[in-house]
């Protein structure tokens, strides 16, 4: 396995309570040690990965706070901080900031955050009633105010990437995909690790990582073309990325017709090139891929599946010339595959549907829930109804008669 220059091989290993060690972790990085640490001197990191898509995008540590409140909760650790105090065996991880005492946390941000509200920090200040519930419960519970912290200092700013990554994508409350992928797409830029270090390192033996890494890619490459704005998503996601769901990106770049259509090359390549798609036409049909997915607001187009469950049906119809050109019109996956049925088929089921609609409407007026004023206002349209299936049995008659003629 290829790999650069100086990197020794790394494993981690979960232990029973969860919580991530790395065999050689001294080689890792050089470390301060664990120290007590005022509040007021550590920061919130606007670059964390767990802000997903907003992260190097808050321009402050009161929106830090907020968000991490709003999209990954904070009560359950305000809860124990107040009953039972912090426990000094979990060291907050963090680096120092320009060689001041001044420390960004890496590691510990929603713990930072719950101390802050806890403490009635400024840069809780949109938090005041949680700060005023949680610290009646500290009082309660007899426990002093939380001024100073254990805190880690790492002094070697890439080293720390490899060392929470490592912890976090193997974690037992692992970061969503979409956080994995833009964490290990900052550390292969910024470390001298490879893609093939930070899968043996992970214990990745299934491509996971690198199939993320690709549809990171893949979608930054369209942003940056204005190919897709992820705001455009009919289809929310979740976690760090609220925008779309991300992992149906990297699921439909797993199927082969997909990656076909959109010139990319075979599997095996995941997350090897920053730039996935090649060619300015390419471009524009992987856009139709985001379309087909979660809709486009601003060109009012719905998107052509449901859920995910319909991705493989979208490979399929992608590889038909036809189907493709329906769903570029603006079809869903199951009108595509209405459409091309053979008519046979399509007749059969539309009276098969009919047939069942008709029995949904008989049983009311046969148990006489209908009054004779609403029967009134019924009759109009189950006169277009009786038109409508005699002109279709009249068809059928036809068609027979003429076959039996010749």
């Amino acid at each position: 396995m290829a790999r650069k220059e100086g990197i020794s091989r790394r494993r981690s290993k979960t232990g029973a309570d969860g919580t991530v060690s790395v065999a050689g972790a001294a080689s890792i990085a050089e470390v301060e040690g664990t120290q007590q640490h005022p509040l007021s001197k550590l920061h919130l990191s606007p670059n964390n990965p767990r802000l997903g898509i907003q992260a190097g995008q808050i321009a402050n540590e009161v929106e830090v706070l907020d968000t991490i409140v709003n999209v990954f909760g904070i009560d359950d650790v305000l809860s124990s901080l107040a009953v039972n105090g912090y426990f000094e065996a979990e060291p907050m991880v963090g680096v120092r900031k320009d060689g001041t005492d001044e420390i960004e946390i890496a590691e510990g941000n929603r713990r930072l955050a719950a101390c802050l509200i806890l403490a009635g920090d400024k840069r809780a200040r949109n938090q005041k009633k949680r700060t005023e519930d949680y610290q009646a419960l500290q009082q309660k519970h007899n426990r002093r105010p939380i001024t100073d912290v254990p805190v880690r200092v790492l002094t070697d700013t890439k080293s720390l990437l490899s060392y929470l990554g490592v912890r976090h994508i193997a974690a037992s409350q692992p970061w969503d995909s979409y956080a994995k992928a833009a964490w290990v797409s900052k550390v292969l830029e910024e470390s001298n690790l490879t893609l093939e270090d930070v899968s043996e390192m992970i214990g990745d033996q299934h491509q996971t990582v690198a199939r993320a890494l690709e549809g990171y890619y893949f979608v930054n490459q369209l942003a940056v073309a204005a190919q897709f704005t992820p705001g455009d998503s009919y289809r929310p996601g979740r976690g760090s990325n609220p925008a779309y769901p991300f992992s149906w990106v990297y699921t439909a770049l797993g199927y082969g017709p997909i990656r076909q259509w959109l010139g990319m090359a075979e599997s095996g390549r995941e997350g090897k090139d920053k730039k996935p798609i090649k060619g300015s036409g390419k471009a524009a049909e992987a856009a139709e891929l985001m379309v087909f997915l979660f809709g486009n607001r601003t060109k009012s187009r719905q998107p052509a599946i449901s859920d995910s469950r319909q991705i493989a049906d979208l490979a399929r119809a992608v590889a038909n010339t036809e189907s493709l050109r329906l769903l570029k019109r603006g079809k869903t996956i199951h009108e595509v595959a209405q459409l091309l049925k053979p008519a046979m088929e399509r007749v059969a089921d539309s009276l098969l549907d009919a047939q069942e609609s008709l029995g949904n409407a008989l049983a009311p007026l046969s148990q006489g829930d209908v009054k004779a004023k609403e029967a009134a206002e019924l009759l109009n349209p189950s006169l277009k109804v009786r038109n409508l299936a005699n002109e279709v049995n009249s068809k059928i008659v036809s068609i027979i008669q003429d076959v039996e003629a010749k």
